[in-house]
């Protein structure tokens, strides 16, 4: 026995014997759910979580079914990837209860009691554990075989992540338990990228509903912003399958070419998420208020949203400034502006051509110029390129003041 597993044993015997936490013997983020757990009132022997009865769970599962049926992919892979060793994947909800349970027949299924759906997880009811402890920390926790606060949780090492929505707002949490605590290093990564895809899953939904706002109340902007949220949920389907390739691998130690696959597929992920974000300020017609916004960077996320479009085109899309321009703008109105003027140029450039945003100051003016250049090599007639172009006030001294 190695010498943390001492100290956590010895850990355990001092706060029954004198009702004391001793913190130099534990990790900081155990001792912390230790406190918790012991001024909330679980009870350090108990055997098995607490439940709600099967009406009350049945209604909550009813209740939380969107979150359940999104997250229903991520927790197979988990548990693909888990492959032969003991284990269970579970979804919980905000308050710590659980939703859904995966696993291998023995592990779940099997004479010793493991949590199931409707099992009250949190730390009050039991103790430091891969489902409550997530949440009180709002963080990812691992938590070892005896750092757990209840006997009845000893066997399992447990890893446990929050799901947030788009507005960062806590609404789960999914979790994975293991017999075997070395196997929990290969599936650490796997986990915090399933819980990165269960959230953006949870954003692509998000976005259809944007969608249908934007059709109801402004038809004329509609196609062009269903064509590129088609795009970047394209995007992110691919960086899901990857991730289920990863769990295959994973369960037969085919370990490096998952590592990179698996970093290839949390990268998408991210880009997803940017995109996505930029996406909801385009379907966005609230009016905002002027405030100092990067003109250039507005213009570089708009030429990546917009980079499978410009290759279906085929147009070629240049940008040209020296250097990082601030504008006085509303954020929104800016975005849609760009929009307009970049979907007018492809256009006019058409197959083969070019389009080149030209942003520069105007000298002694305190405007920035923005010029949407389009080249056709299409329309023979069209000797010189079609240029637009619109002006913004730069961001002065006196606006720092």
């Amino acid at each position: 026995m190695s010498p943390p597993e001492l100290d956590i044993l010895e850990a355990r015997r001092v706060y029954r014997s004198t009702g004391a936490i001793p913190a130099q013997m534990l990790r900081s983020t155990i001792y912390r759910a230790w406190e918790r757990s012991h001024l909330q009132g679980a009870n350090p022997q108990a055997l098995q979580a607490e439940k709600l009865s099967s009406l009350a769970t049945e209604r909550l599962i009813e209740q939380k079914r969107t979150l359940i049926q999104i997250a229903a992919p991520y927790i197979r892979m988990l548990s693909q990837a888990a492959g032969t060793d003991r284990h269970a994947v579970m979804l919980g909800d905000s308050e710590a209860i659980v939703l859904d349970v995966v696993g291998d027949k023995q592990t779940v299924q099997g004479p010793e009691p493991f949590p199931g759906p409707g099992s009250l997880l949190s730390e009050a009811v039991a103790g430091a554990n891969g489902i409550g402890t997530p949440l009180a920390e709002a963080d990812y926790i691992e938590i070892i075989s005896a750092e757990h606060f209840i006997d009845g949780f000893h066997p399992f090492t447990c890893q446990g992540i929050p799901l947030r929505d788009d507005k960062q707002n806590i609404i789960g949490v999914l979790s994975i338990s293991l017999r075997r605590a070395d196997a929990r290093e290969r599936l650490k990564e796997i986990l915090l990228c399933a819980s990165h895809g269960v959230e953006a899953e949870l954003l692509i939904a998000n976005l259809e509903k944007d969608v249908r706002r934007v059709l109801e109340s402004n038809p004329n902007e509609y196609q062009p912003l269903e064509e590129l949220r088609q795009d970047i949920v394209q995007a992110h389907q691919a960086a899901r399958l990857k991730l289920e390739i990863v769990s295959r691998m994973v369960a037969v130690n085919r370990l490096d070419y998952a590592i990179q696959l698996l970093r290839q597929a949390e990268q998408s992920i991210q880009i997803f998420r940017r995109r996505a974000e930029i996406w909801r300020n385009l379907a966005s017609f609230e009016i905002g208020t002027l405030q100092p916004v990067s003109l250039t960077d507005n213009i570089s996320n708009l030429v990546d949203l917009l980079s499978t479009e410009a290759v279906i085109r085929q147009v070629q899309v240049v940008t040209d400034w020296y250097e990082p321009i601030i504008v006085v703008a509303d954020p929104r109105s800016l975005l849609r502006q760009l929009l307009h003027y970049f979907l007018q140029a492809l256009d006019h450039a058409g197959k083969g051509g070019t389009v080149k945003v030209l942003v520069k100051e105007i000298p002694n003016s305190e405007l920035a110029q923005i010029s949407f250049i389009a080249n056709s090599v299409l329309n023979i007639s069209q000797s010189t390129p079609t240029s637009q172009v619109f002006y913004l006030p730069i961001k002065s001294i006196k606006d720092e003041q």
